[in-house]
């Protein structure tokens, strides 16, 4: 009985990461796309501070992932104390048949390789985006000041 369960609780918890993984993702891809259409013109002083809050999303956001990935390593970490805890104990008190040992072993091991390694690589590909603001600020020239409404050659 415990097992349907817990396959619907893993399942629920790897569609909800990984349709946060898809979602920060494509907000990337549009934030990135926002980006490159305010480098490619003149920029007034508002666009200018469009850029800088859309810098600021891609920045968070790589943040966000950066911070979840660490979560993710904490609990493949512990899947994997438990599997090595399950397999002293088994070794210790025989709590398990070698068939229910192995049955254990696959489902921890199933759930690291197809759950957490996965959540690590996205999370990794949006923690590294091109997001730094040193490389959007290097495609920009200020020389001065500007007023509002006032134009800049890019």
């Amino acid at each position: 009985m415990i097992v349907p369960i817990f396959l619907i609780l893993i399942s629920l918890l790897f569609l909800v990461m990984w349709g946060w993984i898809i979602q920060i993702f494509i907000s990337n891809v549009q934030i990135k796309k926002k980006i490159d259409e305010l480098i490619n013109q003149p920029l007034t002083l508002e666009q200018k501070e469009e850029l800088d809050n859309l810098q600021l999303d891609l920045d968070t956001n790589a943040y966000r992932a950066k911070n979840a990935k660490r979560v993710v390593l904490v609990f493949a970490a512990l899947y994997l104390i438990a599997s090595i805890v399950i397999i002293w104990m088994n070794s210790r008190y025989q709590l398990f048949t070698y068939e229910g040992l192995l049955s254990n072993l696959k489902l921890t091991m199933l759930i690291i390789v197809l759950f957490f390694t996965p959540g690590y690589i996205g999370l990794e590909i949006i923690s590294n985006t091109e997001g730094a603001s040193g490389d959007i600020t290097s495609r920009l020239k200020f020389t001065e000041e500007l007023k509002p409404g006032e134009e800049v050659e890019v």
